[in-house]
């Protein structure tokens, strides 16, 4: 079987984005969205709507007075922001399903998530929340190859966590292809914008990115990062963070790396118990 029709037959049955992140997104990218329709979404899940109070709510966001509707969380926390949130809330389950109810994978992929936005506030990028969304779904492959191929998966894990193996080379190996391929189209079957694609799809070879190279080198790090401290399966403590094209492409100093590597260890603590 040729290389395209693997990876048609392994995508087959696709998750949906949730039907609220769907029109969060799309509410947030028109000149005509406001926080009123927003709300009006939002309120459909009593639980997103919990969630997306109690973060606003936090000390994280500086609230003055008491956020009780979604629309003043929208004026405290900005609609990128929202919709990140709605993002993540919305996709938990999806990053909780079969090999993976033992967290590790959504662990990873939220810590991964709030990395790279605080990189991309660090390094000034613009974009800190489409930085964020790009974090959270650069694994969304992984979800996908488990659903679709579970045997042969199974397989996958056992090379990662008995051999030590990188799930790139893992997933090469046994299949013929890897998660970050496979997550690439699942985000172009959302309709995302080309730059997600492009960050889910390169976010292990960020420096053949053409339509934004500092959000995929910005997710690459992220990842690396969670990696060298072991938050998810893949744990490489030794990782030689200055030696990956990310770092390059960002131009940062070999002397900012135990700086950034504490201030992270600290974020990471402080901002994922607002995430439950």
């Amino acid at each position: 079987m040729k290389h395209a029709a693997l990876v048609a037959a392994a995508t087959r049955d696709l998750p949906p984005l949730p039907a609220v992140a769907q029109r969060v997104m799309q509410l947030v990218a028109s000149p005509h969205g406001s926080a009123a329709d927003l709300e009006r979404v939002i309120l459909r899940d009593s639980a997103l709507t919990a969630r997306v109070l109690k973060i606003a709510n936090s000390a994280l966001y500086g609230a003055r007075g008491a956020v009780t509707t979604p629309s003043r969380a929208v004026v405290i926390l900005g609609m990128k922001t929202l919709q990140s949130l709605v993002v993540a809330a919305s996709t938990e389950a999806m990053l909780r399903t079969r090999s993976f109810k033992d967290k590790l994978l959504s662990d990873h992929s939220l810590a991964v998530a709030l990395v790279s936005r605080w990189l991309a506030r660090r390094q000034g990028y613009s974009g800190c929340e489409e930085a964020f969304v790009a974090g959270l779904l650069h694994d969304i492959g992984k979800v996908v190859l488990d659903l679709n191929l579970p045997d042969r998966y199974q397989q996958v894990l056992q090379m990662v966590y008995n051999e030590g193996a990188t799930f790139l080379q893992a997933e090469t190996r046994l299949i013929g292809f890897d998660h970050a391929e496979v997550g690439a189209i699942v985000v172009g079957k959302w309709n995302l914008a080309a730059d997600l694609q492009e960050a889910v799809r390169l976010h292990h070879d960020p420096e053949l990115a053409r339509q934004d190279p500092a959000l995929c080198a910005l997710v690459s790090l992220a990842n690396a990062i969670c990696v060298r401290l072991g938050v998810g399966p893949e744990r490489f403590p030794e990782l030689d963070l200055k030696s990956l094209p990310c770092w390059q492409l960002l131009q940062l100093r070999d002397a900012e790396l135990p700086d950034i590597l504490e201030e992270i260890q600290e974020q990471l603590i402080a901002e994922k118990e607002l995430f439950g």
